[in-house]
């Protein structure tokens, strides 16, 4: 009698894809040449991992020895480096090795390529600078003028094509007049025409890596938050207070907000807003992409009306906002219309009947009356909270824009 069918762990290159958004598979997909109309994420993941360590092993030592799963990313990532002449740590992780393969192949294409080219590659650093000399001179002024998100904005330069390659010789021997030669010595000479035939798929496998090390760099430095909240909480207010976005939906009527909406804040290279009405069943109406864009928020603001209180609905979105395992900050909106003798015990209220922590929750207001108050209140408390757990997740804080002016409670 077998046991039972246990699904082996997520090897770590699957776990990098899966971290992704499915569109961003999609240029790996084509490098690799997997079919990706009718697979979801998941499965995309695991197909494309499975065949990038397929294509850097050996077939017949693959089939033999390694179960068809191909030899360990870290493996194929090594030989890559060794390729582009580079002599790393024994015990360097994959990111680090991946961040030298940029840096050697932006160095190649740079000294490869007419003054022209090394101007297109240099503005894709966005770098005002005149053009440096050398290409290693253009790396040390980017990575000193751009900080940390040096890495992300070199992983973006990156531009390869897939060479598939393979049957070149194969066809040669079977169509062309020297086949004839050939051929007859093929048979004394199959093992080692076999054995080289189904040799690792170098350039592919080089491609791969680049891509990857561009996937790498996009999941950590990506900045997503999710706005959650009921309709007319102030949540649109409050991505125009914080972010400086306007959504163009400020509206004080109920239901403004009729599904999740999706937008990258202008002047930043990767912080996504993601305003939801509410995480019940409103996640089961959007889209697939959609679904993702949800599951990949690094952290959640949930924004509750002060005039309405925290009823059963605010209590069960923020209950599954909590759920996620991410840090979710409770705002406690329109601070501004509660009578200063209720304000604070309306506030203890609500921070119980939400279970949010102390250091979780904060009374704002970001659309105050103007006879109060000539700004939003509150601010700077969720500036300094979205740091330090942007900071905690190992992303870039400056991804967060500056604040405005903003008054204090």
């Amino acid at each position: 009698m077998s046991g039972p069918d246990v699904r082996p762990a997520m090897d770590p290159l699957e776990a990098l894809l899966h971290r992704c958004h499915r569109a961003e598979l999609l240029p790996l997909a084509r490098i690799l040449q997997v079919k990706t109309e009718g697979i979801g994420l998941a499965d995309l993941a695991r197909a494309l991992s499975i065949t990038l360590r397929r294509a850097g092993s050996h077939d017949i030592a693959n089939a033999a020895f390694r179960r068809g799963h191909g030899r360990p990313y870290i493996d194929l990532l090594r030989r890559v480096a060794k390729g582009y002449g580079l002599q790393l740590a024994e015990y360097a992780e994959p990111g680090e090795i991946e961040r030298a393969v940029l840096a050697a192949h932006f160095q190649k294409r740079w000294d490869a390529t007419d003054i022209a080219t090394r101007t297109a590659l240099w503005e894709e650093f966005g770098i005002a600078a005149p053009l440096p000399e050398t290409s290693s001179g253009a790396l040390a002024l980017a990575a000193q003028t751009l900080g940390r998100s040096f890495d992300y904005v070199l992983s973006t330069t990156v531009n390869v094509v897939a060479d598939p390659g393979g049957l070149a010789l194969l066809t040669l021997l079977n169509l062309s007049p020297l086949g004839c030669v050939v051929r007859p010595l093929m048979v004394p000479l199959l093992p080692v025409f076999l054995w080289w035939r189904f040799r690792p798929d170098e350039r592919r496998v080089a491609a791969s890596v680049l891509e990857v090390a561009r996937l790498r760099q996009a999941v950590l430095h990506r900045v997503t938050i999710g706005i959650v909240g009921s309709p007319s909480s102030g949540k649109d207010a409050g991505i125009k207070a914080i972010f400086g976005v306007d959504t163009g939906n400020i509206s004080p009527i109920a239901g403004s907000t009729k599904e999740v909406a999706i937008q990258r804040a202008p002047g930043s290279t990767a912080l996504y807003l993601v305003n939801t009405p509410g995480m019940g069943d409103v996640v089961e109406r959007v889209t697939e992409e959609a679904r993702q864009v949800l599951d990949h928020i690094d952290v959640f603001l949930y924004v509750v009306n002060a005039e309405g209180g925290v009823q059963a609905r605010e209590k069960a979105d923020f209950d599954r906002c909590k759920a996620s395992g991410k840090p979710v900050l409770a705002l406690i909106n329109k601070i501004d219309v509660l009578r200063p003798r209720d304000k604070e015990k309306y506030l203890a209220d609500a921070r119980l009947k939400l279970g949010a922590t102390e250091a979780d929750f904060m009374p704002v207001a970001f659309d105050p009356l103007p006879e109060l108050a000539p700004g939003p209140i509150g601010l700077e408390p969720v500036h300094a909270w979205l740091e330090e757990k942007l900071v905690a997740l190992g992303k870039d804080p400056e991804e967060l824009p500056p604040l405005p002016r903003a008054a204090t409670a």
